[in-house]
């Protein structure tokens, strides 16, 4: 097909050859379409109608073309994303009305399966990952990042069984995303694990992407402690960190400040699990329907925000292993499970808390949607009693979520008293700002709306002044507002009237007054408009100014919703509390199979007995089901 020559397609043309990999939505008015081999893809997968440009020409020559509005954009670019495509939004940077010849335009942002952010397109209770892997002789270094919540965590291998943890560690996070390095990607057994295994979409990042020092300039640069998580001399950690930044720089084209934090863990920090064990162990997805019933995740989540879910989630797919910490969490749990009224009464607070963490990444990205700040104004709100309830906690781990939880009273109240959760106006129309929050907006939202309320003051005060009892203001398109004074009373016009028409019976007047609220009324509704959106992107810049606070405090808040909910889980199921120590002893009484248990249905579970250690009870062969 010979390529189309008009201005415009020739800059769609370039925008495609610079994203080959992409579909490219490019911006035409109030469509985002699609042309050539995008067009014919989005209209197979997406079920849509394909037209094509310049009918006239003969069909071989004409340009496929396929398109969707650009308000509801969202929702077709989500379907894309599940089916493992990317997509470069290609957006008009100019106003049209005001271009002079082509509409400058530009790739805003590129979406892919480990990048989406929007909440219609991700699993609430659930990370959404993306990877990078470095391998070279010296070692393999891992990187997963869930730019959703702003997580970053880091790791490396070498040895014999670097391959094994690897796998294993992929396994755990299953990432939607994997950019490798040329030594990975030559793998073909790790990019078939990925592909087949994790249906996670593959991508060559080249070696370039990696250099060590570009890495060590981006993670020193993004991570606000620097390189201080990294041990000295971990040259794959760092190129595998520095490989997924390269990358997020690349598609996301706007300030990454989220990511502030850079965890890194090593292997003996929690139980290795491999990918097979996890499966069958059905810890959060059933082997055959890949449902949440009938899992052990099923039994535990009885949490009340997203945040709580996901680190729920986290927690079981990484049994901890330091009896410390596993003894911190019981003892939270236990004084929890002491105090039902305590426990009530939090979940009833954390019942209207919405998912901070990712609330605060749409907002610091920029633009947030209105719904999302009205979220966030209410989630701050709830924080203050949340924190006293917990004002007389005695467990270490208890107290230190207390001392962790920011009440926010400062970022509540901005939010409440510039946002109206009631305004039936949208932000682009110049609502959604709660009157009284702006004299200036105030101001022109009052021409805009009550003009008859005003001229029919000013029609008064000047048949006061004049005495001209049948005067009146009256509007056409051709000459605007104007004064008409019947002819019977023109003689006592002021001598500031300007006349503007003669008619038949009477004359028409303008005053600068009139011409002033003329143009003041013309221009009242854009400044209406202009002046929200400037009060909104304050308050946007205000608040995610204020990251650091709010991340501390929705990681403080997803710990106790967890905790909590584990504690209602003990308390309706008659779990009892175990103890953990450093014993090569396993010593169950009466223990039932929790899953199993939940899904007998009033069926009473009978109990069974377990004794393991390294002497006399090293096996024990049990019969029946596999799940015995």
């Amino acid at each position: 097909m010979p390529p189309e020559t008009t201005p415009m397609m020739q800059q769609y043309l370039r925008m495609k050859e610079l994203h080959p990999d992409c579909i490219l939505f490019f911006r035409l008015g109030d469509f985002y379409e699609m042309f050539n081999e995008d067009a014919k893809l989005v209209s197979k997968e997406l079920e849509l109608t394909l037209t094509s440009r310049d009918r006239g020409k003969p069909e071989a020559q004409r340009t496929p073309m396929c398109g969707v509005p650009y308000h509801s954009a969202d929702a077709y670019i989500a379907r894309l994303i599940a089916k493992g495509y990317k997509v470069a939004i290609c957006e008009q940077m100019e106003d049209p009305a005001l271009a002079k010849g082509l509409v400058d335009r530009d790739i805003i942002r590129i979406i892919t399966p480990g990048t989406v952010m929007t909440s219609s397109m991700l699993e609430e209770g659930r990370n959404n990952f993306i990877c990078a892997v470095y391998r070279d002789s010296a070692g393999t270094g891992l990187c997963f990042c869930d730019i959703s919540t702003g997580e970053c965590s880091v790791t490396s291998f070498t040895g014999p069984e670097a391959d094994e943890h690897l796998y294993n560690e992929l396994g755990r996070f299953t990432p939607r995303e994997a950019m490798l390095s040329d030594g990975a990607y030559s793998d073909g057994a790790l990019v078939d694990f990925l592909v087949k295994r994790l249906d996670c979409r593959c991508e060559n990042g080249g070696e370039a992407r990696f250099r060590l020092d570009a890495a060590r300039t981006a993670a020193e640069k993004q991570f606000s402690a620097g390189l201080d998580a990294l041990p000295a001399g971990d040259d794959a950690a760092l190129q595998a960190v520095g490989g997924l930044l390269s990358y997020l720089y690349e598609t996301q084209k706007t300030d990454l400040s989220h990511l502030s934090t850079l965890t890194y863990f090593t292997t003996g920090q929690f139980m290795e699990l491999d990918l097979t064990a996890r499966r069958n162990l059905e810890l959060t997805e059933t082997m055959r329907s890949r449902e949440k019933r009938g899992t052990l995740f099923w039994v535990l989540d009885k949490t009340k925000t997203s945040m709580g879910r996901r680190l729920l989630r986290s927690s079981i797919e990484q049994p901890l292993l330091s009896v410390n910490a596993i003894n911190r969490r019981l003892n939270a749990v236990t004084e929890l499970t002491l105090n039902s009224i305590l426990i009530s009464e939090l979940a009833a607070a954390l019942d209207g808390v919405y998912d901070l963490e990712r609330l605060m990444t749409r907002v610091v990205y920029g633009n947030p949607p209105v719904k999302d700040m009205i979220a966030l104004g209410a989630t701050t709100a709830r924080l203050p009693a949340i924190k006293e309830l917990l004002g007389e906690v005695q467990c270490a781990l208890l107290r230190e979520i207390e001392q962790n939880i920011d009440p926010l009273e400062d970022v509540a109240r901005l939010i409440g008293s510039a946002i109206d959760p009631d305004s039936d106006i949208p932000l682009k129309e110049g609502g959604v700002i709660r009157e009284g929050y702006d004299k200036q907006l105030d101001e022109a939202r009052h021409l805009s709306k009550d003009i008859r309320g005003i001229l029919a003051e000013i029609e008064e005060r000047e048949k006061d002044a004049t005495g001209i009892r049948t005067l009146r203001i009256g509007y056409n398109r051709v000459f605007g507002y104007y004064i008409e004074v019947s002819n019977s009373f023109k003689d006592q016009v002021p001598a500031h009237y300007i006349r503007k028409q003669t008619l038949t019976n009477a004359e028409r007047y303008i005053t600068e007054e009139i011409k002033e609220l003329e143009e003041r009324v013309l221009h009242a509704q854009q400044e209406a408009i202009d002046r929200a959106a400037e009060l909104y992107e304050q308050v946007r810049a205000t608040v995610a100014a204020e990251l650091p606070r709010i991340q501390q405090t929705a990681a403080a808040v997803a710990g106790l919703d967890m905790l909590c909910g584990l504690a209602t889980v003990a308390l309706n199921n008659n779990y009892c509390c175990p103890t953990v120590d450093l014993s090569d002893e396993i010593e169950i009484s009466e223990g039932r199979h929790p899953v199993v248990e939940q899904l007998l249905d009033g069926v009473p579970f009978v109990p069974n007995d377990t004794k393991l250690n390294n002497r006399e009870n090293q096996i024990a062969v049990l019969t029946g089901p596999n799940m015995a």
